[in-house]
């Protein structure tokens, strides 16, 4: 209790701190009242709730339930929260569902996993040639965030791959790139490829790296690593995830752009989320209910 409510009054704390510095130049007293020498006085209003009202910041009060709803949904995700217990959170995490239920699907935050045995590589350095050798197969991936929507391209001459999926509109373009790697891999298991030199090829820098790293709190990268692992040893292929430039005059990359582009403004049929939308995107939907 003691460690989700510590947050909470620290960031109110903050905010009163910073909205008395702000108080001081109008001549705002402590017990409600400006100062005469300003030619009015509301009484019926104290400095912090006319600050707020002036400078259209939303009540203190609703930033806490905000806050608090955060925490609740962080907990319940790690799960540490209980349920069972009488802590005020759980109602005002309850309450956000009601008015958003796509809040109880799931989010693409987990519990921080670990991984230190990888059977894939990872290149982040730019190529000198964008060209398939005689003994390699090359994959390129590509997502898109659009006005329309998000989408995701995968194409591949070797393998006659090109594959164009719509995802949620939520989606970021960080977890299109993700996925279009995840199609990567199943259309290469699919296909029954092995004993083969694989390059798989993104734009994406961040993504790369994120499957570098030796911890991650992403399901969506967590499913990334099973994908390639799946056509690694089990298939004795040797696997590359090789960056490229965005804009690099890739007719590989240049496609799957073009596909990516293609499935960001098609509609979307099925229950959504496609994909377990950002842990980010609660806090978009809690604002607009505080």
């Amino acid at each position: 209790m003691i460690n989700v409510v510590y947050p909470v009054l620290m960031c109110r704390h903050r905010n009163r701190k910073k909205i008395l510095i702000v108080e001081r130049p109008f001549g705002l007293r402590g017990h409600g009242e400006p100062s005469q020498s300003y030619g009015y006085i509301n009484k019926g209003l104290k400095p912090t709730a006319t600050l707020q009202a002036m400078l259209g910041l939303p009540p203190l009060h609703l930033i806490v339930q905000e806050e608090a709803a955060l925490a609740a949904f962080s907990l319940s995700i790690s799960g540490t929260l209980n349920k069972d217990s009488r802590i005020k959170h759980i109602p005002i995490m309850e309450d956000a569902i009601k008015r958003q239920p796509m809040m109880a699907s799931p989010s693409d935050k987990a519990p921080k996993a670990y991984n230190f045995q990888k059977n894939f590589n990872i290149n982040l350095t730019e190529e000198l040639y964008d060209y398939s050798s005689p003994t390699e197969l090359r994959i390129y991936t590509d997502g898109s965030n659009t006005a329309t929507g998000t989408g995701v391209g995968v194409f591949s001459n070797d393998l006659n791959i090109k594959i164009s999926r719509p995802l949620d509109k939520f989606n970021t373009v960080y977890q299109t790139e993700c996925v279009g790697i995840i199609l990567a891999a199943h259309a290469i298991e699919n296909r029954n490829v092995t004993d083969m030199h694989i390059r798989i090829i993104s734009d994406s820098a961040s993504v790369l790296q994120s499957l570098n790293n030796n911890s991650y709190t992403s399901r969506i990268i967590q499913e990334c690593h099973s994908a390639l692992e799946r056509i690694t040893v089990p298939k004795r292929n040797t696997v590359t995830l090789q960056w490229i430039k965005g804009q690099s005059d890739s007719q590989g990359n240049d496609a799957a752009d073009e596909l990516a582009r293609r499935g960001s403004s098609a509609a979307v049929f099925g229950p959504e989320p496609i994909v377990p939308f950002p842990f980010g995107q609660l806090r978009g939907w809690l604002s607009e209910y505080t």
